[in-house]
């Protein structure tokens, strides 16, 4: 494995496969990894903690950090490149795209974190153009982070191929995150309820059809003193409320479990009548 700090040209000569990380990496990332190395390119994972995307400096302090032991992970796993970029490297003093999230990127997150998807668009971009990879692989935990990604992508015309891996969870259903180190054992017992409440939530609206979950289901959050932000049953091919045609469906949930923010979703198809 190789440490770098910038970007040469001897390395983009290579067909390169991206996974960014803002480190503190867990069996999701690891995930994410190994579905990189079986593509037959050279594997590239980014740590860069982005402050743009963050909208509170308390957050951006005690996300989780972990470089050592990031290290260590990935030197066992063998990957060819770790590119760990200084800030003025990433956004440099004479200038940088800054990318607007649009309307989308101000709903949900973006409506409780202001500013943080252009943020998150904006490291992505300049990820894309520094490293210019062929490949980048993420998570569908994020799922509007993901949406509005494949959306930059498709508006940029990057000739990047986004591969989409599934959420890895635990025994009980808690969605893997590098803010669950964040939590006491009480609080990841809290927090996996928000997997249940998504499974109850897509049962719910399977038999009712009945889109106000957030009112079904908040008597569970008060009971449990989690802070529910957002429960919300979209078109998951638009990330709008659903419609009569729509195929598939997405619950995206927020909530905040001792001053963590935690987000999860759960994506489905309903059978036809």
């Amino acid at each position: 494995m190789k440490i770098v700090k910038e970007i040469d040209q001897e390395i983009l000569e290579n067909d390169i496969c991206l996974v960014p990380t803002m480190g503190a990496l867990h069996e999701g990332h690891l995930s994410l990894i190994k579905e990189g190395k079986e593509l037959g390119l050279q594997l590239m994972v980014s740590i860069f903690i982005n402050e743009m995307q963050f909208n509170s400096k308390e957050d951006f302090i005690n996300y989780p950090k972990s470089i050592e032991e990031d290290i260590k992970i990935l030197e066992n796993l063998e990957i060819d490149y770790l590119f760990i970029p200084e800030s003025n490297y990433i956004y440099p003093l004479d200038g940088f795209d800054r990318v607007d999230s649009g309307a989308l990127g101000k709903k949900f997150e973006g409506d409780s974190r202001p500013g943080h998807f252009d943020g998150v668009l904006t490291v992505v971009n300049r990820l894309f153009q520094i490293i210019k990879p062929k490949v980048a692989i993420f998570g569908t935990k994020d799922a509007q982070q993901l949406f509005l990604i494949k959306e930059m992508v498709n508006k940029k015309n990057y000739q990047i191929k986004i591969i989409e891996s599934l959420t890895v969870r635990d025994d009980s259903g808690l969605a893997l995150s590098s803010r669950n180190l964040l939590l006491s054992e009480f609080g990841k017992d809290k927090a996996r309820l928000l997997h249940d409440i998504l499974n109850q939530s897509k049962a719910y609206f399977c038999e009712t059809k009945n889109l106000l979950v957030f009112e079904k289901f908040k008597s569970i959050f008060l009971k449990n003193d989690i802070t529910l932000d957002y429960l919300e049953i979209l078109d998951s091919e638009t990330f709008t409320k659903p419609e009569d045609g729509t195929d598939t469906y997405i619950i995206v949930i927020a909530a905040y479990i001792e001053n963590i923010r935690l987000i999860d979703n759960i994506e489905f198809r309903m059978e036809k009548a």
